[in-house]
């Protein structure tokens, strides 16, 4: 549970909170820092606290790791949970500055590098951003404490983040339709394009579709031609998908990699079905690997803007 979220909260929510409060905050041993007075918005207030976050840990302290990794996973934790607040540059930074206090020891670094890898990277964590997490894999891999086989993770997950991130051009692909005609991701016009990665033997891809064939904003919008949900199993098995293709909605481009380049030349890694991208009609990636709450989220956020 995220014990201080409540109280860090409300320190960066109510402007006029004391800073010797902020002083006085502490959980379990972990101590925040003291905002300044003299900075009385919400944002100033937040750039503040990511930026210091760890002024008053004591990285140099390498058996907390070992005695108290709960006091200091949850002080993580919070920090992340912070982000939402501040720029994604600041954030970055701040993450940056974190892995280099870190290193003063290996056992600081590697714990800071597998918690934020939990938080950051991991699919089941709500709080997975992979773009933050760059900065994170980019100072292990840059570090001299570490052998060439501790990077050999840190290597892999950096090139995995890199590919087809927020901002970035998706990379293009062929897919075969039902009919057996061919045709590529870049040819696709609509102003949005939902690409859905899927597999017919996956239980969750059958209950996602589903949802998403019964979303009413997606169904106006793709009736609309303002988007193109692409279905696109990348597997070998084309008999299983021909028979799922049957009771897809007609209204969906469905399609199959048959020349199997989307594994072969790793131009996504699908860590697991489905897999969903949001797409602009340039191709730039809006969302990465995106939950079906995101995108819920997303088309919530942007409903007037796609009518």
């Amino acid at each position: 549970m995220n014990k201080l979220l409540p109280l860090l909260i409300g320190i960066v929510g109510h402007l006029f909170i004391s800073s010797d409060l902020m002083a006085q905050s502490a959980t379990n041993g972990f101590t925040l820092p003291a905002i300044p007075d003299t900075l009385q918005t919400v944002e100033s207030r937040s750039s503040y606290l990511v930026a210091h976050y760890w002024d008053r840990f004591s990285f140099a302290d390498s058996l907390q790791f070992m005695n108290q990794p709960e006091m200091v996973e949850q002080a993580v934790v919070d920090y992340v949970d912070l982000f939402r607040l501040v720029p994604a540059a600041e954030a970055e930074n701040s993450l940056s500055a974190l892995m280099d206090q870190a290193s003063v020891t290996l056992n600081g670094f590697l714990f800071f590098y597998n918690t934020l890898e939990k938080y950051l990277y991991d699919a089941t964590s709500p709080m997975r951003n992979e773009a933050l997490f760059i900065p994170v894999l980019q100072k292990m891999m840059a570090s001299n404490k570490l052998s060439d086989d501790d990077k050999l993770r840190p290597a892999m997950l950096l090139k995995s983040v890199s590919k087809n991130k927020v901002g970035s051009m998706a990379a293009d692909f062929s897919y075969t339709k039902p009919d057996g005609s061919r045709h590529r991701l870049s040819e696709l016009q609509t102003p949005l394009i939902l690409l859905l990665f899927f597999d017919p033997e996956c239980d969750d891809c059958h209950q996602v579709i589903m949802r998403l064939e019964k979303t009413d904003v997606l169904n106006l919008l793709t009736a609309d031609r303002q988007l193109t949900v692409l279905a696109v199993y990348p597997g070998e098995n084309k008999r299983l998908w021909q028979t799922m293709a049957q009771h897809m909605l007609p209204t969906w481009e469905i399609g199959m990699d048959e020349s199997q380049t989307i594994y072969n030349k790793e131009l996504y890694d699908i860590l697991g079905f489905p897999s969903m991208y949001l797409l602009d009609q340039h191709k730039t990636v809006i969302l990465k690997d995106a939950s079906l709450t995101a995108l819920e989220e997303y088309f919530g956020a942007n409903e007037n803007t796609h009518k």
